[in-house]
């Protein structure tokens, strides 16, 4: 039922790309909401091959472009597009690697309801964390206010030294916030870490901010020791490119733990 609801979605709101200037077809801001998507997708993921097939490239427009129409409140936000990204390599993983540049061998009614899955699966997702993309970005900016605290709390030194140095939380933790940690881990990793967060309560909300507080406290050693110079380059670009699945596991098993400490005891941190 909810494949057949997207496919009339697809229908009523996507029309055909052919028609992207189309005043006739498309409103003014229909029009500029589907150029930023088309800006956007080719720029998703630039080193993962399955991402720059051509399925992926008009089935993420078209999940994008439907999604914003859909969600007015919001609209299309640059970050939302790589939200996505976890859900095509786990759909699609029964049928091609992150490598793999060719999905012809793919039926279409696969790859249509595989589309399908994953606009729902967004859909869900965004449902959760919506204040992240209305005005002003309450949410966001709660949660990085909250890792600061955080921060604050479990290694005050590590706090004082970014203070000292003037490099503000929403220098670095605003990204981490808003693309949910896909752009400092590799993909593979990233799809672990949504596992355990899609599993929690407010995972996406509150969870997500222990995560963030244990992936500064893994660096907090070099940090501390950094000038601003290279503590933003190392908040802006961390060293995870090497990480294994027991890198992700130990991230998490002491983000519980600091969420176990902290969560429900926020008056003698």
């Amino acid at each position: 039922r909810k494949r057949a609801e997207y496919r009339a979605c697809v229908a009523q709101y996507y029309n055909t790309r052919a028609s992207v200037d189309s005043h006739r077809q498309r409103t003014e801001q229909q029009q500029a909401v589907l150029r930023q998507v088309l800006v956007d997708v080719p720029r998703t993921c630039p080193g993962v091959p399955l991402f720059h097939t051509d399925f992926v490239q008009r089935s993420l427009e078209r999940v994008l472009y439907i999604w914003a129409l859909r969600h007015p409140a919001s609209g299309y936000v640059q970050g939302i597009n790589d939200l996505a990204t976890p859900f095509y390599a786990v759909f699609l993983s029964p049928h091609a690697e992150l490598a793999d540049t060719d999905l012809s061998k793919v039926p279409d009614a696969t790859l249509a309801a595989i589309e399908a899955d994953i606009y729902w699966c967004l859909s869900n997702l965004l449902d959760h964390i919506q204040d992240h993309y209305t005005f002003s970005q309450p949410g966001l900016q709660r949660m990085v206010y909250h890792l600061k605290e955080l921060v604050t709390r479990i290694d005050a030194p590590l706090a004082a030294h970014l203070e000292a140095e003037g490099v503000e939380f929403m220098h670095f933790a605003f990204r981490w916030m808003n693309c949910l940690l896909l752009r400092e881990l590799p993909l593979r990793l990233v799809v672990r870490l949504w596992d355990s967060c899609l599993c929690e309560e407010a995972g996406f909300e509150e969870f997500h901010v222990y995560v963030c507080t244990a992936l500064i406290e893994r660096f907090s050693e070099r940090l501390r020791t950094s000038a601003f110079q290279d503590l933003v380059m190392t908040l802006q670009d961390l060293p995870t490119a090497e990480w294994t699945g027991d890198d992700v596991e130990a991230l998490l098993s002491q983000a519980f733990v600091y969420m176990s400490h902290y969560k429900e005891a926020p008056s003698h941190l």
